[in-house]
């Protein structure tokens, strides 16, 4: 009887080793890559609406600020000392701008983008924002001020 049991049991462990089960994927799927112009919407809604909370994005919001902007472009930003806001390209700002941001049609080139931004009815400031891909993900390498 100890023999047929342990027949048994050596007979189930090789048919169950000869058929092997797939590992089920726990991983979350990955995010769908967002195209410019709802990053660069997200960035400044995210951006003003810190601003106007006395909230530093390069030191409370830094996190976040890596989610849309390139690593190069954020030290850029803080070993230069600047006159005027880097991303708003302004001395003021207004924190209605969060509801009144406008973006051109993005001009994509294979891992770039750039689209003009203004952000209010008399398009002021009107900064010109370029982006590239990193990792398959857009985000903001440079803002300048746009011409007209």
């Amino acid at each position: 009887m100890k023999h047929l049991a342990f027949s048994l049991s050596f007979t189930l462990a090789v048919t169950l080793a000869a058929f092997p089960v797939k590992a089920q994927n726990t991983s979350a799927p990955p995010k769908a890559v967002q195209p410019p112009q709802v990053v660069i919407k997200g960035f400044y809604e995210w951006y003003i609406r810190s601003i106007a909370r006395n909230i530093d994005p390069f030191k409370k919001g830094r996190a976040t600020l890596r989610t849309y902007v390139t690593l190069r472009l954020i030290r850029e930003v803080e070993k230069t000392e600047l006159e005027a806001d880097y991303f708003l390209q302004s001395q003021d700002w207004d924190d209605a701008w969060e509801k009144t941001i406008s973006i051109s049609s993005p001009k994509v080139r294979g891992t770039t983008a750039t689209a003009i931004v203004t952000f209010n009815a008399e398009e002021y400031p009107r900064v010109l924002v370029s982006l590239r891909q990193e990792s398959g993900i857009w985000k903001i390498d440079r803002v300048s001020e746009a011409r007209s």
